[in-house]
Parts: C-alpha cells; structure tokens; sequence
C-alpha cells in the first residue's frame, strides 16, 4: 500500500482529514483508526495528538473512568497535575508472582509500605521494564497503600512535562514545582517516555530531586529504561557537558531509589 492509498483510507475519517496530514504522518494516523475499530477496552480511548511536532497515539482514559477515578481520589489522599493514570483496583494481592524478579519486585514494595507506615526512611523504588509488565500497576498498587496515611503525588510523566510548560503563562509553576518537592510521596510514571529540553531537566527536575534528597522524601518511578539508559534520554544533545548534566541527574536518582527490573508482560 502506497502513500496514495493510504491518504485515500485514512481521509475518509473526517477527524483525519481536518487535520491536514503530512506523508510521514500517514501511517500513525492508519494506526489509530485501526486501534479504534478493535479497541475492545471502554476504559481507554485511543487518541491522537501532537507533541513537540510529532503526532502520536496516547491510550486515554475515558470520561466514565476519569469520574470514577475523581471519586475514589475523594476518599483517597492522592494528587495529580494532570492526566488521571494510576489504575484504580489496584492492590498488592494482584500482582503475578510467576518469576522471582516479580517476587523480588513485591517483597521491596511491600518492605518500602511498611517502613512509610512505621515513619522511618524509605528508599523509594525505580520500576524499570519492557511495556506491559506491570510496573504502573505495581505503583498504583503501593499508592492504595500509602494514601491510607500519607499525602501522594501520582504524576505521568509526559503530562507533567506539559503541565510545567503551561504553567509558565498562568504563574503556577512555582506553587506545582513545591508540591512536587514537598508531598510526603512523589509517584514518577513513564520517565523517558517524553523528550525533555535541559532547561526543564536542570531548572526543574534537578531541583526537586535534589530537594527530596536532601529532605529525606521517597521518590517511586517507573521507565521503560535502565537507569544507565536513563542517561541517553536526560542527555539533550551531543555536548560532554550536556551528558554530565544528565549523569548528575541519574546519580540522584540512583540516590533517590533502588532499581526494580521487571522485564516480563505482566499478563504472562
């Protein structure tokens, strides 16, 4: 199938259409109509949008979900900037114990629940992992935990990337960047999944990371990368100096956190 054909297919879709499509952007866009014909999950919708130039597909939740989710975050003692994505139901009895580096996974959760319950120091967690292992379900499991007795900070990633941008113009930067450092837990999800300019990794991150360190608060985060790989993704150009930003970064994450591997699909 040509890009002729493809135009001809994915224009048919009036949404589409509007958009005004370039070539290289022919075949997400067939992606998605065809995600939207067999998505058989009515909790979330596939969605296109543009970021930093790019076009997309981000799995969104729907409106009924969104509710629900407000709803148990009334009687929860959980936050979020942006885009509702912890999994609601979540619990530590539901995650799979089929290997021993899951086994490992919930024994260093569970451990870290205990020591936040107890009010002693708790060296947060770096869920790290292919797709579809269970490292936000993990997370959103130890967070129905901890919002029992504790104030939280559950944060994608990417929204919170665009979040800060916005929050420039509205003067609320500096009020959201103090509630990222001062929550009693800051819940990081999908760090890598977002290209970040250095301004937002030394302006912003560093200072919160460098924070919670110093103050002792846990930080959770999970990533589709290792944290070694983690310094490819901070870096934002080719300059030595820019990598030894990024590495610094890292360095307090490495601080921050105990690297957790979950390298199989959660379902399996």
């Amino acid at each position: 199938m040509d890009y002729v054909d493809l135009r001809k297919i994915v224009e048919k879709d009036k949404e589409l259409k509007a958009l005004g499509l370039s070539d290289f952007e022919l075949l997400t866009a067939y992606r998605y109509l065809k995600m939207k014909k067999s998505n058989d999950d009515p909790n979330y919708i596939p969605t296109l949008r543009r970021s930093e130039g790019l076009l997309e597909i981000v799995m969104m939740p729907s409106r009924e979900l969104q509710a629900e989710v407000e709803k148990r975050k009334a009687l929860m003692n959980v936050q979020s900037l942006d885009t509702v994505n912890f999994i609601l139901d979540a619990n530590l009895a539901g995650f799979k114990l089929n290997t021993k580096e899951r086994e490992e996974a919930y024994l260093k959760a569970s451990r870290f629940i205990d020591l936040l319950k107890d009010n002693k120091f708790a060296k947060g967690l770096y869920l790290y992992g292919i797709y579809g292992s269970g490292k936000t379900y993990l997370l959103s499991a130890i967070v129905e935990e901890v919002a029992k007795f504790k104030q939280v900070l559950f944060v994608y990633f990417p929204d919170l990337v665009r979040n800060l941008k916005s929050s420039i113009s509205t003067n609320e930067l500096e009020d959201k960047v103090t509630s990222l450092k001062t929550c009693d837990l800051l819940v990081l999800d999908d760090v890598g999944s977002e290209n970040m300019t250095g301004w937002f990794r030394d302006e912003i991150l560093s200072p919160i990371l460098q924070f919670r360190l110093a103050s002792g608060l846990p930080v959770l985060i999970s990533s589709n990368f290792s944290q070694k790989e983690l310094i490819g993704f901070m870096a934002t150009d080719r300059q030595e100096t820019d990598r030894i930003k990024a590495a610094r970064i890292v360095h307090r994450i490495r601080e921050l956190t105990d690297e957790v591997p979950l390298t199989t699909p959660f379902g399996k």
